[in-house]
């Protein structure tokens, strides 16, 4: 009697609780949609040229999902990036943009917010995780070969058809959204953390290709020739210093304190040669924050900063800052802050409570993919200091990535779920910030 009272309950439970319908299929819908956003064959295979197959696979693998795959995951996070939209639209409507913002918000809202939701949704197993972490390595090392070709022929073109940046030294692009250096280099940094995942999960031979695939990376940081993409990978080993063995007191002050070298090294010249493009990059952000000031709520709209300065931002803070305001900013600021603190607070979990543990491989693995995706983040927050990148998909994707990574990891770490709050959501959007004070107190000094 008790043995079947004990079943009729595990029935009970297994009815109130949600399903979970983990559809091969939209995986499928995802791979193919990251396949078609990162490699780009539709870019330079003819057949494939003008044809939408990413919105094809969006709607595919959106429609899908809602149908077929549970559960639906929607992070605070994800409400944060959406309610930018309406923002948006406010925005361009008080500084005479008219509907334009309608337009903004729905094109942001196809291309980045419905990605992000099936990243988030999909990517529901640390195989599938480790499938799309080498489908962007891939990536990768075919943007370096292609840039090779670039950099070693006689007229700068590559196997794609694109032409390197010309200048002191050829500067390697791809194509698409990927056909500017700074944007290639973002995305090689972004991986770096994933090839340190696959060396410390190898073997032998894993190893040896590992570092083999890392040689070629730092190659393509050299031949992208630019200064954020530099930056980041030396951050980035920095970082993982500062974060692994650092007190909580040094992690402050260098977090703090980041912005303010970087500026400084800036207008100094230590990021580049030329003396008088750094100046100038200066300027812009010093601009951007009094564009903020005088715009302080909803900002001078989003795509304005061109029409304002003549030249972009070149600092994806200030960017968002100047256009969006402090509704905008704090939203995106926040969200980027929120996904981070999560991952850092995985990255920071003790592991030995887990050494009796039945699954403890697999949630060992589930925190070192975490940890990856955290540090592939830190690569995106590094770079874009020096790019005018808040809007691009590859944050977005990242983002979904992270997310549906750190519900993995909550499954045993309860105390990770109950950081998820709008509470301390607010606070990291008041935390993001910081960066934008410092950068601004540093400039009203040295300029």
């Amino acid at each position: 009697m008790t043995h079947v009272r004990v079943q009729a309950v595990q029935q009970a439970q297994q009815q109130t609780l949600p399903q979970e319908q983990s559809s091969s299929i939209v995986f499928f819908f995802l791979f193919l949609y990251a396949t078609f956003v990162l490699i780009r064959p539709q870019e330079f295979i003819g057949f494939l040229i003008g044809f939408p197959i990413i919105m094809i696979f969006t709607i595919l693998g959106t429609a899908t999902a809602l149908l077929v795959h549970r559960p639906l995951r929607w992070s605070i996070q994800q409400t944060m990036l959406l309610l930018m939209l309406p923002v948006i639209s406010v925005s361009a409507l008080l500084n005479g943009w008219g509907t334009k913002g309608l337009v903004e918000s729905q094109g942001m809202l196809i291309s980045s917010i419905l990605p992000l939701f099936l990243f988030a949704s999909v990517v529901s197993t640390a195989s599938r995780q480790t499938k799309l972490m080498l489908l962007s390595i891939t990536a990768s090392l075919i943007m370096i070969h292609n840039g090779w070709v670039q950099y070693t022929s006689y007229d700068a073109f590559g196997w794609t058809g694109t032409q390197a940046v010309a200048g002191d030294l050829r500067r390697i692009v791809y194509v698409g959204i990927f056909q500017d250096p700074n944007d290639l280099g973002m995305l090689i940094v972004m991986n770096l953390p994933f090839v340190a995942y696959f060396f410390h999960r190898g073997g032998a031979m894993m190893k040896l290709l590992c570092l083999g695939v890392f040689a070629v990376f730092m190659y393509g940081v050299y031949i992208t020739g630019s200064r954020g993409t530099v930056l980041g990978t030396a951050a980035l080993f920095g970082f993982y210093l500062l974060l692994r063995y650092g007190g909580t007191r040094m992690i402050l002050a260098g977090i703090t304190l980041g912005p303010v070298v970087a500026t400084l090294l800036s207008q100094f010249g230590g990021l580049s040669s030329d003396e008088a493009s750094a100046r100038a990059r200066l300027y812009a952000w010093y601009d951007g924050v009094h564009y903020l000031l005088g715009n302080p709520v909803f900002g001078i709209g989003k795509g304005n900063f061109m029409d304002w300065h003549g030249r972009t931002a070149h600092n994806s803070y200030i960017l968002v800052a100047s256009e969006l305001g402090t509704l905008g900013y704090t939203l995106w600021g926040g969200a980027l802050a929120l996904t981070v603190y999560i991952g850092y607070k995985i990255f920071k979990l003790p592991v030995e409570r887990f050494a009796n543990h039945p699954q403890k491989e697999l949630i060992l693995n589930e925190i070192k993919i975490s940890t990856a995706l955290f540090f592939s983040m830190i690569a995106y927050l590094v770079t874009a200091f020096f790019l005018s990148r808040s809007y691009i998909l590859l944050l977005f994707i990242f983002i979904g990535m992270n997310i549906a990574a750190h519900y993995r990891v909550m499954k045993w770490a309860p105390e990770i779920k109950a950081l998820l709050t709008y509470k301390t959501a607010l606070y990291c959007g008041l935390a993001s910030w910081i960066l934008v004070f410092m950068v601004y107190g540093t400039l009203k000094v040295s300029l």
